[in-house]
């Protein structure tokens, strides 16, 4: 049997199909080298929802379990329950490099998560997100929350089209739902009128920002998604603008002769804004030295409408 160890050469791609698979978290199956967790998919090798509980594995640390199926459910038989744990050094060695897509920094050594893809563990291959090709402008779902005193539970969802990020959205709660189940809606923000071919959902039992706390706990069933009449979006007239240097380390120069009431925003690639701010003349430069590495994306409004928008790689 190859030894999990090597899931440390995870190799990521894009499946190009679109379906919200287990939306009701009925579908468990129990983990390949971990006979006492269970995941909630349709076995090793399947799309679906994903967790660490693999690395509760002797191979990869001994953490302990995190997401648990539940029979305490909105609807139907089962939900998800994720619970913030402390991983061993040994675990978060391997996965800590991992969150760096998704909220742009390592993950804490605390972690309670579910995330959508597609795992093979013996082949040590993994495909994060699910395939989907549909424009939505919501994303839906029931919880409940217990946090262990001052905590925030977290749903990030991305739509992208070959790498590049379409639209994102981000849900945060901090308050306690005692036993009843509330319904939660991640409105998704567009930076471009592609056609996305993967969505990527994270659920957290904790803040991925600030400190963790462990015991934390998040149930989640009955994922759907609202699909819109329409979204407008104006294209990117990318003849007027040059930013510099891209890749860069932190400070980029914007050269634009539409300069004139034209504000530039800068989106992670969970579309939350992180930066938003005048130009000043036809050579502004903005400061994002104070950020992760990775890649962001750029936009330029003016008079309500995106006339320009690329992605910027923070090295």
């Amino acid at each position: 049997m190859k030894k999990i160890s090597t899931l440390l050469a995870i190799v990521f791609y894009v499946n190009t199909q679109g379906q919200i698979l287990n939306p009701g978290f009925e579908t468990w199956s129990t983990d390949a080298y971990v006979p006492s967790a269970m995941n909630p998919n349709s076995g090793n090798g399947s799309t679906g929802w994903w967790d660490y509980n693999v690395f509760n594995s002797s191979f990869v640390g001994g953490s302990p379990i995190s997401v648990y199926r539940c029979d305490t459910a909105h609807s139907g038989t089962y939900s998800a329950r994720i619970e913030t744990v402390v991983y061993t050094n040994a675990s978060w060695n391997i996965y800590k490099a991992w969150g760096v897509p998704y909220i742009g920094h390592n993950y804490s050594d605390t972690l309670g998560i579910l995330y959508n893809g597609t795992v093979n563990e013996t082949a040590a291959t993994s495909s994060p997100g699910f395939p989907f090709t549909q424009t939505i402008s919501n994303f839906n779902f029931y919880y409940q929350y217990k946090p262990n005193g001052v905590d925030t539970a977290e749903c990030r969802v991305s739509l992208v089209k070959s790498g590049t990020l379409v639209a994102g959205g981000i849900f945060k709660t901090g308050v306690a739902t005692g036993s009843s189940w509330q319904q939660a809606s991640v409105t998704m923000y567009y930076l471009n009128n592609l056609t996305p071919d993967t969505m990527y959902v994270l659920f957290s039992a904790s803040s991925l920002d600030k400190k963790p706390k462990p015991g934390s706990v998040l149930w989640i069933d009955d994922v759907d998604v609202t699909i819109p009449t329409g979204i407008n979006q104006v294209p990117a007239n990318k003849d007027q603008v040059i930013v510099y240097p891209n890749p860069g380390e932190g400070i980029f120069t914007i050269q634009t002769t539409a300069f004139d009431n034209t504000s530039v925003e800068v989106y992670n690639l969970l579309g939350e804004k992180i930066l938003s701010d005048k130009l000043q003349n036809n050579n502004t430069q903005i400061d994002l030295s104070g950020l992760a590495k990775g890649m962001y994306q750029l936009r330029l409004i003016k008079n309500n409408n995106v006339i320009y928008q690329t992605r910027i790689s923070k090295i």
